[in-house]
């Protein structure tokens, strides 16, 4: 258990991907997305005591389709204590086609999360709400950036998908970035660099697998099997965000995204809440990326937190998984190491420091038989380094606006432990009574405003409170929260997602979304 014993008084947040076209396929193009229609909203949590001022400094990548740079530009706000606030292209004034990048400061503690989508919103995104099933994605802020940084999972259309970077300038002055791809060909790993152009302060670049070459001037091959890792590294730190989608669709109906890893990422410990061998249809991959100079032994042990009917019995029960990685390189454990229907907590433990993230898919048998499109999504696994016994989990919906948010958290401590989750947004602030958590294993947080009144400490959030009985569109605003997690004795970890609303039934057709728990200092 950590005692530190101070606050952060201001906080930087860089945000590598920041892009608003609201329609337009030449500006779209330029992301390298498939399709068109992508904006972003952000989301900044205030995790201190008092009011925070916040700035928002976007910057131009693209010159708007009027011939007219505005590089940079300012939003300021204040956010009250403990509460959020959602900053999308509407409530910035942001002009249409604009896209580049985001630094986040403020004179106080705060976190941030980021949500991109071609979702139809008012005049962002595509078409009618009913008519098209929507991509989106949900990344945490860089609140550390690092001359180095790291992506565990890079595809070069394999399986007809590929991951695209966003790299972004976090420092002072003008740099390059050199790009090392590590991808699987025909079994064997090789190497492949690239280069970027200039970079300014607080700019992005993209980045994608068909720009780098092998020591003969040749590109990665492209195909299925095509995988492995990448490194990039520059004089400045950086910032990135990795989104995951299909090679190519007339509209995007799939997109993940996660933050690189930094320096401050890597340990011998991580771990990943929410691991699943066809749960309800859903299966997990966990990409390992040995980050040490030496090979490494990766052992994995998953408990059991919960089972799906006509699954076994998983409840508490460990189960290991091992693997042997060479310098720079990763590898996929699959979901198998759990029985079927098992949802579990994962515990990585290495040899030498790593890094990690966790893909979730529709199995294919689940696809076939019930005609949905696929939805995906990708997390990053959280080192020990970072755990403490209290997480900020900035956005949190209750059937606001047709989507919803379960939270998964994971008892890293060797005892059991007690947690307490407040929920503050405009329909006020609701605060559980204490939830136990066995040692290892994982609690799953899911519709808190339909829990019995025994649930609460105090008034308990129910649908007639927040005002979403009988409407089509759910809970609207007041569906949306910040929330605090309290452990009163272990440390903690967390992961968040976010699905269309209802589960079975839902209202509109859109991808799913996750999110890492944001751990805070921990004060003793």
């Amino acid at each position: 258990m950590r005692d530190l014993k101070h606050i952060i008084k201001s906080l930087v947040i860089a945000i590598a991907l920041g892009f608003f076209v609201w329609g337009g396929s030449a500006i779209a193009a330029a992301t390298t997305l498939p399709g068109s229609g992508w904006w972003i909203g952000q989301t900044v949590q205030n995790v201190s005591s008092i009011d925070a001022d916040i700035s928002i400094h976007q910057f131009d990548t693209l010159m708007y389709p009027s011939g007219i740079w505005n590089y940079p530009f300012t939003f300021a706000d204040k956010i009250a204590p403990g509460a959020n606030k959602v900053y999308d292209p509407t409530s910035m004034s942001m002009p249409l086609g604009w896209q580049g990048s985001a630094i986040v400061s403020s004179d106080q503690d705060i976190r941030a999360i980021v949500s991109v989508t071609n979702r139809y919103v008012a005049s962002a995104g595509l078409g009618d709400a009913f008519s098209l099933h929507y991509a989106g994605a949900l990344y945490e802020g860089t609140q550390y950036p690092s001359t180095i940084i790291r992506f565990p999972l890079a595809k070069n259309d394999s399986y007809g998908k590929t991951t695209t970077f966003f790299i972004q300038n976090a420092g002072t002055v003008e740099t390059t970035a050199a790009a090392i791809f590590k991808l699987n060909d025909g079994g064997i790993v090789k190497t492949y660099t690239y280069t970027t152009p200039t970079i300014g302060p607080g700019l992005m670049v993209i980045v994608v697998p068909n720009d780098a070459r092998d020591a003969g001037n040749n590109p990665p091959p492209s195909g299925s099997g095509v995988v492995g890792s990448l490194t990039v590294t520059s004089s400045q730190p950086l910032a990135g965000t990795v989104l995951e989608h299909f090679t190519n669709e007339a509209h995007a109906t799939l997109v993940q995204a996660t933050r690189a890893a930094t320096v401050n990422d890597y340990d011998r410990k991580l771990f990943a809440p929410n691991f699943k061998n066809n749960y309800y249809g859903r299966f997990s991959g966990l990409q390992v990326q040995n980050v040490d100079n030496n090979t490494v032994n990766i052992s994995v042990t998953y408990v059991g937190s919960d089972y799906q009917s006509g699954g076994t019995n998983c409840i508490g029960v460990t189960y290991a998984d091992s693997h042997n990685i060479a310098p720079g390189e990763s590898w996929t454990f699959p979901s198998t190491a759990i029985p079927d229907k098992c949802y579990a907590s994962a515990t990585i433990t290495a040899s030498g420091n790593v890094i990690g993230q966790v893909n979730e898919s529709f199995t294919t048998d689940y696809l076939n038989s019930t005609g949905r499109v696929q939805e995906s999504t990708i997390y990053s696994t959280i080192p020990l380094i970072h755990a403490t016994s209290k997480i900020s989990l900035p956005l949190f919906k209750e059937d606001s606006y047709s989507k919803a948010t379960g939270a998964t958290i994971q008892n890293i401590g060797g005892q059991d432990t007690n947690v307490t989750l407040t929920f503050k947004g405009v329909a006020g602030t609701f605060v559980s009574q204490p939830q136990l958590i066995h040692p290892g294993q994982g609690l799953i947080i899911l519709d808190v405003r339909l829990k019995p009144a025994n649930f609460w400490n105090g008034t308990a959030m129910t649908p007639q409170l927040l005002g979403c009985v009988n409407d089509n569109a759910g809970c609207g605003a007041n569906g949306v929260f910040s929330v605090m997690i309290d452990s009163n004795w272990q440390n903690i970890v967390a992961v968040v997602n976010e699905s269309t609303y209802p589960i079975n039934a839902p209202r509109i057709q859109q991808d799913k979304g996750a999110y890492e728990g944001i751990n805070l200092t921990t004060i003793r």
